[in-house]
């Protein structure tokens, strides 16, 4: 398993930091238990007896793993509308709120803590006016979970808002764009498959190319060979898939083959087409029969136009790379530009042939942001073709 795929497992799982959050608490009860046993007894500290320390800490347990319920509610709820309302491609957006994530170790951490602390607080050999410390990081634990309890109903209505979702993803989508160029030599040579021996490297897992490292991969390329990159970020690859064909005199060092990244999920700070992807599901679900939400779509569009100004303003996509060694890489299944365009605007602007309020803000979208491409010096031929058919189909509604 690659380093990447660990990577998007740890932030994917809804495990790992709970369990954190509970071996902490295991560790506190120790370091209370210690300081229980010393002569350091602050004045701010709560006093307790062991019969009252018990009853407090039962106390707690029991409400903290009551109310553990309703924090386990709000995700499975929340989980279920990213599903069903937005598109199933959101669920990983709420998968990885890192504040649900600690809340939910707080709160169990705070449970751990009372419970383990009141299974040993009457040990033989402790002092009974001794709990003093556990007693009190007991109830700091237990007023801290409460307050994360209340943040985190406030976080979750908040972050189930749909213009606070398409705005998050949109600007991920233009810090991946801003991100994917590779810092390599680029060339624009035309190139002919050479005469020397081709090797074509496999794929021995099944997943989405989560990562393509164009420098690495260009490193570990004998000196003057021709490499074709057969796949490209977001792709979905089975075992046995062609990923990449040297053209070399020179056997293919494996670091080649480990240069690219595969997964079980896409991510958009690597895939920002992924996010594009999102969006476009959140507007043809609005846009669907069974919801019938015109003003979500618009908005949708507008804010697509954040990570396709960013797609644009990064240039155009690098279809070949040049080592100092002579190497060369081909990456002819890099997306462009224009494909990001028509999978985006494209769809939604047939979806929404008969709404108008969504042609309406395609058409002033696309007009603001070609404007500025066109000072830039950039190509938006292919935005400016989706304007025009939106403004064609407009005259056709009589909303021109």
């Amino acid at each position: 398993m690659n380093v990447r795929n660990v990577i998007e497992r740890i932030r994917d799982s809804q495990f790992l930091v709970p369990a954190v959050g509970i071996v902490l608490s295991v560790g506190l009860v120790a370091v209370a238990h210690n300081l229980d046993r010393s002569s350091f007894i602050p004045a701010f500290l709560i006093g307790s007896g062991t019969d009252s320390a018990r009853t407090l800490l039962a106390t707690v347990a029991g409400s903290i793993i009551t109310v553990a319920a309703l924090v386990f509610s709000f995700t499975a709820v929340t989980v279920q509308m990213a599903a069903t309302q937005y598109s199933p491609r959101i669920v990983q957006e709420v998968l990885r709120d890192r504040f649900q994530q600690w809340t939910i170790a707080l709160v169990m951490g705070t449970f751990t803590f009372s419970l383990v602390s009141l299974a040993t607080v009457d040990a033989p050999g402790r002092d009974s006016n001794s709990p003093n410390w556990t007693v009190t990081l007991a109830v700091v634990l237990g007023v801290a979970s409460a307050t994360s309890i209340v943040g985190f109903i406030d976080h979750v209505t908040r972050r189930v808002r749909i213009d606070d979702t398409i705005r998050r993803i949109s600007l991920r989508v233009g810090d991946g764009f801003r991100a994917e160029r590779a810092d390599s030599p680029e060339s624009d040579e035309a190139w002919q498959v050479p005469a020397s021996p081709a090797t074509c490297l496999r794929s021995t897992d099944t997943g989405f190319v989560q990562e393509v490292d164009v420098l690495e991969l260009l490193e570990h390329l004998p000196p003057g060979a021709v490499a074709r990159l057969d796949i490209w970020t977001g792709d979905f690859v089975g075992e046995g898939a062609r990923l990449v064909t040297v053209w070399s005199d020179e056997p293919v060092p494996k670091e080649v083959r480990a240069a690219i990244a595969i997964g079980e999920t896409r991510t958009v700070d690597q895939d920002p087409g992924l996010g594009i992807r999102q969006l476009a599901d959140v507007a043809l679900r609005a846009l669907s029969p069974g919801i019938n939400d015109p003003a979500t779509a618009a908005d949708v569009v507008r804010h697509l136009m954040v990570g396709l100004r960013a797609a644009h303003l990064s240039g155009s996509r690098v279809r070949s790379f040049t080592a100092d060694n002579g190497a060369r890489l081909l990456t002819p299944e890099a997306r462009t530009t224009a494909e990001y365009v028509a999978d985006s605007l494209g769809q939604i602007r047939a979806a929404a042939r008969d709404q108008p309020i969504v042609l309406r803000a395609m058409v002033d979208a696309i007009d603001a942001l070609t404007d500025e491409l066109i000072e830039a010096g950039r190509d938006c031929s292919a935005l400016q073709r989706e304007g025009a058919a939106a403004t064609q189909r407009l005259e056709e509604l009589g909303h021109a």
